[in-house]
């Protein structure tokens, strides 16, 4: 067999979102190509997710030297990719021919690029999982469908190490909520008043929880109220979790509550019953997949903590 034809490079560019948007694309390929490798260039911290899943087999880091040959620069270390037999890149923005030509440059014989045009219809991540399936159709018709490849599979050793956290803090096998206040973008943010106001509430019914921030929100501004008012007692402040861990932390939850954000889209994929809060104009194109309620409004700040609260009780979350 020719191994150059059973190995395919994935490319997917930005942040945890924007890799999960293309995770029923990266699904159906290894559902309908099971004898392929695949490796994926994204960041390297959000790929261990799809390695961990067993969706890819090796990563390039984004930024390292040998991507560096997909921008013109170092082209010395464009023959890593030279025995890859098909590339497929998801683009937020038409690439023109420049990513293709940079692909092809590196003998990859089949180069597929899927841009997103200036408007769609349907969520984005239904827009590239369609022309996904329909440049490589399944082994057999009809291939598998989106909600079949739209699930995070977690790990043995993540699962473990989830459930050796939440026994850490007390959490035992309970039932639990987790609430992440944070996003990339402040203007995606609900004021985190609102979102302990919700924490209290949710204590008050008596269900434990984890409040999770990552890095973005190690600003004074954002964790300085809770190093200072902390959270209920039974809730826990989780800060800058392992990736891997977190997701099998969220498909355990009951329920999650967050802003459009990339681990707001982590928590769909893993199948959580997911409360999302979005701007109107964000909801259509990057509402979550999944057992998922939006919130919408034209700033956040608008949403009120009561409106929050009437869906929680009316999604039946507890």
């Amino acid at each position: 067999m020719d191994t150059k034809k059973g190995r395919v490079l994935l490319l997917r560019f930005g942040g945890l979102g924007d890799l999960l948007a293309v995770l029923p694309s990266i699904s159906y390929l290894r559902k309908t190509m099971p004898d392929k490798e695949f490796t994926l260039v994204c960041r390297e911290e959000y790929g261990r997710l799809f390695q961990d899943a067993g969706l890819v087999d090796q990563l390039v880091p984004v930024g390292g030297r040998k991507t560096a040959a997909l921008f013109g620069a170092d082209p010395e270390t464009a023959c890593w990719a030279e025995r890859f037999g098909l590339a497929v890149a998801w683009m937020q923005k038409p690439p023109g021919l420049w990513l293709e030509e940079s692909l092809r440059s590196m003998s990859i014989p089949e180069v597929r690029t899927i841009a997103l045009p200036a408007f769609v219809s349907v969520p984005i991540s239904r827009f590239f999982f369609d022309r996904t399936a329909s440049f490589i159709p399944g082994a057999g018709a009809p291939g598998p469908g989106f909600d079949e490849c739209a699930r995070l599979a977690v790990s043995e050793r993540a699962a473990a190490s989830a459930h050796r956290l939440r026994l850490g803090v007390g959490g035992g096998l309970e039932p639990f909520a987790v609430v992440h206040p944070g996003s990339g973008g402040e203007s995606k943010c609900w004021p985190l008043g609102n979102f302990l106001e919700i924490v209290r509430r949710l204590a008050d019914r008596g269900m434990p929880g984890i409040l999770v921030t990552g890095d973005a929100e190690e600003r004074p501004s954002f964790s300085g109220p809770l190093e200072s008012g902390g959270v209920p007692p039974r809730w826990t402040w989780l800060r800058k979790p392992e990736l891997c861990t977190l997701a099998a932390l969220l498909a355990k939850a009951l329920f999650y509550i967050g802003n459009d954000s990339g681990i707001t889209h982590l928590a769909a994929a893993c199948g959580a019953k997911v409360l999302a809060l979005f701007h109107e104009d964000m909801e259509a194109a990057w509402r979550p997949f999944g057992l998922t309620r939006v919130v919408a409004a034209r700033t956040l700040p608008e949403i009120s903590v009561d409106r929050v609260w009437l869906t929680i009780s009316e999604g039946k979350f507890f």
